[in-house]
C-alpha cells in the first residue's frame, strides 16, 4: 500500500513573512507620504515668503519712495498690487485675504491714516502666520519702526488723534 506522507505546512512562518513584508511597505509609504507633505509645505512657504515680502516692500515703496526720490507711479502700483492679490488668493489665510482687501479699499478712497492701523493688522497676521504667533507687537512699535522717529510719531498722534 501506498504510503502519504504528509508534511506540516508552515503557517507561522509565512503569516510572519507576510506581515513583515506589510509591515516594511507600510513604514515606507508613510515615510514617503511625509516627505512629499514636507516638500509640499516647503513650496508653499516659500512663495508665502516672497508674497509677504512684496506686501511689506510695497508698503514701504509707496510711503518712503518720495523721500528717496523714487516715486512709484499709478500704473506700476496697480500692477504690483495685482500681482499681490492673485497670490494672496492663493496662498493667504482667509483673515489675511480679508484685511489685505480692507487695506487695498482704504488705499483706494484715499483714506491713510485708516491704512496705517489696517495695514498693522495686516502685518501682524503675516507674522503669525509666518511662525511668531505669539507677537507682542502693537501698532505704537510698528509706528517707530516705521516713522524711527520717536518725536516725528508723538506729532503724528497728535495731529490725527490717536
Amino acid at each position: 500500500m501506498d504510503e502519504i506522507i504528509y508534511t506540516e505546512v508552515p503557517y507561522k512562518e509565512i503569516l510572519l513573512l507576510l506581515l513583515g513584508t506589510l509591515s516594511t511597505f507600510l513604514i515606507w509609504k508613510i515615510q514617503y507620504q511625509k516627505e512629499k507633505i514636507k516638500t509640499i509645505e516647503n513650496l508653499l512657504s516659500d512663495k508665502k515668503y516672497k508674497l509677504y515680502s512684496e506686501l511689506i516692500y510695497i508698503f514701504f515703496d509707496i510711503t518712503q519712495g518720495e523721500k528717496i526720490g523714487k516715486t512709484m507711479t499709478q500704473k506700476e502700483l496697480l500692477k504690483r498690487l495685482f500681482d499681490i492679490k492673485k497670490d494672496m488668493f492663493l496662498y493667504a489665510p482667509d483673515e489675511l485675504f480679508k484685511t489685505f482687501t480692507e487695506w487695498t479699499l482704504q488705499i483706494d478712497k484715499g483714506q491713510t491714516i485708516d491704512q496705517f492701523k489696517t495695514y498693522f493688522k495686516l502685518i501682524k497676521l503675516v507674522r503669525k502666520d509666518m511662525g511668531q504667533i505669539k507677537t507682542k507687537i502693537e501698532l505704537d512699535d510698528f509706528m517707530l519702526f516705521y516713522m524711527q522717529s520717536e518725536s516725528e510719531y508723538k506729532k503724528f498722534k497728535e495731529i490725527h488723534k490717536w
